[in-house]
């Protein structure tokens, strides 16, 4: 097995993002958005404007597009669509095993704050067979705000008993690194998710890798 770099072998509370960082639920996603447009709207998404909306907390977007007074039922529409295709269209991002494993050996914590509801993230992470990897695991409906507040951060931090300084948060986004820097915590971020390199430098991350898989050299 490689040898991790030094910017992330210094650290010991690691906390992931989980689409588009650790996982490819692409089509899983796209099949969810496709079913909620065509209830309100009547047409499908490209790939690239359901690639513009992952990670973004559904209650405000599905809200600001559809109304306030269609956001329930929206959402509805979406979660329950996704749920019945996540499981089979779901993978490992290429590395990701190896690298969790990597860390999970040298004594880290490993955790995940996504804006993916709390309950249906640990399902997938069972399915893929890595959920005994991670300590704590939290997404949105656990009690807490969805990035970029910091809430899901500073409470794995609690739980953990870590300090900031020996915590890091990797994402594949820019509001992963808008929820790093409002946690006061560093931010690693990839560009092997919905996002290129040069967008995600434009917003100066601690660490900026082309893909997860080069974080083991």
């Amino acid at each position: 097995m490689g040898k991790m770099t030094e910017d992330i072998n210094k650290y010991n509370c690691i906390i992931f993002d989980l689409d588009g960082t650790l996982i490819d639920s692409f089509q899983a996603i796209n099949d969810a958005f496709d079913a909620v447009f065509l209830k309100f709207e009547g047409r499908v998404l490209s790939d690239s404007e359901s690639k513009s909306y992952v990670g973004v907390p559904l209650e405000d977007l599905l809200g600001e597009m559809f109304g306030k007074e269609n956001q329930d039922e929206a959402i509805k529409i979406f979660r329950n669509r996704y749920r019945e295709v996540c499981f089979e269209k779901t993978v490992l991002i290429k590395g990701v095993k190896e690298l969790l494993v990597c860390l999970k050996d040298k004594g880290k914590s490993l955790n995940i704050a996504t804006n993916k509801t709390g309950d249906i993230s640990r399902d997938i992470l069972k399915h893929l067979n890595i959920d005994k990897l991670f300590d704590y695991v939290y997404g949105v409906y656990d009690g807490m705000e969805g990035k970029p507040s910091p809430e899901m951060l500073n409470k794995i931090l609690e739980n953990t008993g870590y300090k900031k300084s020996d915590a890091v948060f990797i994402g594949d986004s820019p509001i992963d690194i808008m929820t790093a820097k409002n946690a006061g915590i560093s931010m690693l971020s990839v560009a092997s998710g919905n996002h290129k390199y040069d967008e995600l430098k434009s917003y100066n991350p601690d660490f900026l890798y082309e893909h997860i898989a080069n974080i083991i050299s």
